[in-house]
């Protein structure tokens, strides 16, 4: 673990020149420190944790002592709590221990995909959502089976059969006429029938999965469920996790998203605030309408990696985000080699901060060293990235840009 590091300067690599009037720029009104990406993985947050002097250093991910930086500064967790890594349950329960501070959560696609996933099963009449679950695909196999361990061993034998288990959380063989159909609105030709190929694809890959953990159809009908009441239901022990998402974050002259943005909810901020479309988010959530969400300007926000096919963000976008004083976007979502990195596009200067924090994704791109990382934004200006893939602290003041 990396506690002390030497500083050189972080030197954005652009794509086009930066356009901002250092007199206006604002830092936050308190040290924020950004941690994301951290798809399961409760050691190396903790370990980022540490790192950041947030807890001390006899913390335990099952019992943390909070630092006085914890109750002054913010901490915000810019989305993709799920999947991937090897233990999502851990990684809830250590972030709920957090909750008695400044705590800001942003919503990831991987959140976005398992809490549409779970909903589906509401909606199996409706060929915009009916594959949602199927969707979730072999990463989430690892969470449902946590909480069948932890939840459902002791729990009655499911009285269902296997068709009719499969009828209630997969897509029937009609969905691959009526899924073009109904998407058509939302979807291109192309994109939908590649949809409908990695559905066929996944139905299979899924119960693949979860059957080379030694689990039968019934065992994973329980998991499923279990996970909806922990997690959608109100009262679930998990609950506070989806009804605290926020879709952005705005902090002085910093927007922090999962992933990025676009002209279209650049344009809305000039004339909506940020709580509005954080409300706005939950609504599409409440109602169950993922689909719609997950496709739209709103799901760019924890979608984009700033592609062809992605909703653009264009000088005229960068613009009304200058309007706002805002200069700097703050994401996840891209994951880096070298730790964080920093890029100027449209004007505006973008923070990328995953750092492929989570060991299993680690080990499989051979990464030696255990993931830890912690972007800080000071309130006196600096900002500083701290990687455990990178042997300095890379520094960034809005000053610099003068230079």
């Amino acid at each position: 673990m990396i506690y002390a590091q030497s500083v050189e300067p972080w030197q954005a690599q652009a794509t086009s020149p930066i356009q901002v009037p250092l007199e206006n720029w604002l830092a936050p009104t308190k040290d924020t420190y950004f941690f994301t990406d951290l798809h399961a993985d409760a050691e190396a947050f903790l370990r980022s944790l540490k790192l950041s002097h947030l807890v001390t250093l006899d913390s335990t991910v099952s019992a943390i002592q909070l630092t006085t930086k914890a109750m002054s500064g913010q901490i915000i967790i810019g989305g993709d709590c799920f999947d991937k890594g090897p233990s999502n349950l851990q990684l809830l329960k250590l972030i709920a221990q957090l909750r008695s501070t400044d705590l800001v959560i942003l919503a990831g696609n991987h959140d976005i995909r398992l809490y549409a996933g779970l909903r589906a099963i509401d909606f199996m009449e409706d060929a915009c959502q009916a594959h949602f679950f199927v969707r979730m695909g072999r990463k989430v196999i690892n969470l449902f089976a946590e909480v069948y361990r932890a939840y459902c061993q002791d729990l009655p034998e499911v009285t269902l059969t296997d068709a009719e288990i499969r009828a209630k959380l997969f897509p029937n063989k009609d969905w691959f006429n009526d899924f073009p159909v109904h998407a058509k609105p939302f979807l291109s030709a192309k994109k939908i029938n590649k949809e409908c190929q990695q559905i066929a694809r996944k139905k299979h890959d899924f119960t693949q999965a979860w059957s080379e953990l030694g689990f039968n159809l019934k065992q994973l009908y329980q998991a499923a469920e279990q996970t909806r009441r922990l997690f959608v239901q109100p009262e679930g022990e998990f609950a506070w996790f989806f009804s605290s998402l926020n879709l952005l974050h705005i902090s002085g002259s910093y927007c922090f998203s999962h992933a990025g943005m676009d002209d279209q909810i650049a344009e809305k901020l000039s004339h909506q605030s940020v709580d509005e479309l954080n409300d706005q988010l939950h609504q599409h959530l409440q109602a169950g309408h993922i689909f719609q969400l997950y496709y739209s300007a709103y799901g760019n926000v924890f979608r984009t990696k700033y592609r062809e096919n992605d909703w653009p963000l264009t000088e005229q976008g960068a613009a009304h985000l200058k309007q706002q004083h805002l200069f700097a976007l703050v994401n996840g979502h891209r994951s880096h080699l070298q730790g964080q990195q920093l890029f100027i596009r449209q004007g505006l200067l973008h923070f990328e901060c995953d750092t492929l924090l989570n060991a299993n994704c680690r080990l499989k791109s051979n990464r030696q060293s255990l993931g830890e990382a912690v972007t800080i934004f000071y309130a006196d200006g600096m900002v500083s990235a701290l990687s455990g893939d990178y042997p300095a602290t890379k520094q960034f003041h809005p000053k610099d840009l003068d230079r």
